[in-house]
């Protein structure tokens, strides 16, 4: 008996690290890659992948889109990534090619917390975002914020030898569709110890799996 308790107690962290374990991007269908670097795009389009992942108020419910991001650098060297410059570019059939910045989580809890289902506002056309909205700085903003910034992709560096992963959002006006016919592109990159720059990531996501 004593044996199986002791099996039992080391088996249960190998399964945990099971589940928790994270994808590998190069498998993951929308991706781009060079000079040792993956990056890999998933974004999230269903209403229950959101409420699975954010809870009860989630960018979802203000047309947000969340992308899970991942990054693998298998250099020697860290890499620094510019957040600041990353892009999702929506090219429409038809119409001019829009390209949106990311939300801070600040701003993602602007839209998701607004009181607006009485009176809702028409559909915007591309280009968006719209201006931030002051909701005010309530309980449940705090927490959206918080839980946002938790889960959102919040570092500039890219360890060696090392997967980084977390959110990017970007304000879709309720479009998620559009996300079909859009990149990621990811420019300004460089490693950080002779200060090399990468040459610019692009994913399509017309490869992603949509879920």
């Amino acid at each position: 008996m004593f044996f199986r308790i002791v099996i039992v107690l080391l088996l249960c962290p190998l399964g945990a690290l099971a589940q928790t374990a994270q994808p590998d991007p190069s498998a993951m269908p929308a991706h781009d890659v060079h000079q040792d670097l993956i990056i890999a795009a998933d974004p999230y389009i269903s209403a229950s992948r959101y409420k699975g992942t954010f809870g009860k108020k989630s960018p979802y419910d203000a047309g947000i889109a969340a992308i899970d991001v991942y990054f693998r650098n298998d250099n020697d060297k860290p890499i620094r990534l510019n957040l600041d410059t990353i892009e999702l570019i929506i090219s429409i059939p038809g119409e001019d090619r829009q390209r949106l910045g990311p939300l801070a989580a600040e701003d993602v809890a602007d839209r998701a917390l607004l009181k607006a289902d009485a009176n809702p506002s028409p559909r915007r056309p591309f280009p968006f975002p719209s201006p931030s909205l002051n909701t005010g700085k309530s309980k449940a903003w705090q927490e959206m914020v918080t839980s946002l910034r938790a889960v959102a992709l919040g570092t500039d560096v890219l360890p060696p030898r090392a997967t980084t992963h977390g959110f990017l959002f970007f304000d879709m006006n309720h479009n998620f569709d559009a996300l079909r016919q859009s990149h990621l592109y990811i420019p300004d990159l460089a490693f950080m110890t002779d200060k090399k720059a990468l040459f610019f990531f692009e994913i399509d996501l017309a490869a992603a799996p949509f879920r």
